[in-house]
């Protein structure tokens, strides 16, 4: 397998524009990235407060092989998955988009060894929050402030980590470039994956996608847009933007600046 065949798989918190991304590079000729599948969030019981996790099958399948046995076994599975779904939609590459797999990324390690790289998608921490404040994800999300910061710091540290330890496997994302420069942007990102940007991903949703776990939002949209640039305004208390902004001023200008090593401490 030549690295232009490689899977690409996509992270970033959630609210950063994994969804966006996702459609993006499902618009390629070559490339077919699905809507998420949560695979490791179900390997691994990663739901708070889950009154049916005894029930769930993953838990189950814990009384006869280990968590290790069960990545290994089901993990396989899970590649095979998404291989015949890229050849059913007769593509030659896939990627795998799920905002939590920057959690996982020593998992996809594992699974693929080297070859496979890692695109993570940031965004400016107060529109990521005030994004999140809009929508809620009960289930995902810790329902406070504080939470929803240290949610945030614990995303993007991962996927910042990851670019410290595996820098040839990283590419970096951010919201607030794709948006204003589409084009360029998308050009570095494609040049980084060994392919061609092509004009159908600048208008995405002119290609068929399946429908699953993403944004709802994004089904909808025209095209890429920056209107949602700096939105925090209209939605974060002035008290809730300088909480935010005191805890994550450190890693978003370390990430702005491209110092990967500061931003994962």
């Amino acid at each position: 397998m030549t690295r232009r065949e490689w899977p690409v798989i996509v992270g970033g918190c959630h609210r950063s524009g994994t969804s966006l991304l996702r459609r993006v590079l499902n618009a390629h000729s070559r490339i077919h990235c699905g809507p998420e599948v949560t695979f490791f969030r179900d390997l691994y019981g990663d739901y708070p407060a889950d009154p049916l996790t005894h029930l769930r099958f993953f838990s189950t399948a814990r009384t006869m092989a280990s968590s290790s046995d069960l990545l290994d076994i089901m993990g396989g599975g899970f590649i095979a998955l998404h291989e015949r779904a890229a050849a059913r939609a007769g593509k030659v590459r896939w990627a795998d988009k799920a905002p939590e797999n920057v959690l996982y990324l020593g998992d996809w390690q594992r699974l693929l060894g080297d070859r496979w790289l890692f695109v993570h998608v940031v965004r400016n921490p107060l529109d990521t929050l005030a994004s999140i404040k809009d929508v809620r994800f009960p289930l995902t999300i810790p329902p406070d402030l504080e939470g929803r910061i240290a949610f945030y710091l614990h995303y993007t540290r991962a996927g910042a980590a990851f670019g410290v330890s595996h820098p040839a496997q990283y590419h970096r994302v951010a919201y607030e470039d794709l948006v204003r420069s589409p084009e360029s942007t998308l050009g570095s990102l494609m040049q980084w994956l060994d392919e061609a940007l092509e004009s159908s991903q600048l208008t995405f949703n002119d290609a068929s996608h399946e429908r699953g776990l993403e944004d709802p939002n994004v089904a909808s949209t025209t095209g890429i847009h920056s209107a949602s640039v700096g939105r925090w305004t209209s939605v974060l208390t002035p008290e809730e933007a300088a909480t935010i902004r005191a805890a994550t001023d450190g890693i978003w200008d370390a990430l702005n600046r491209g110092v990967l090593s500061g931003a994962a401490s």
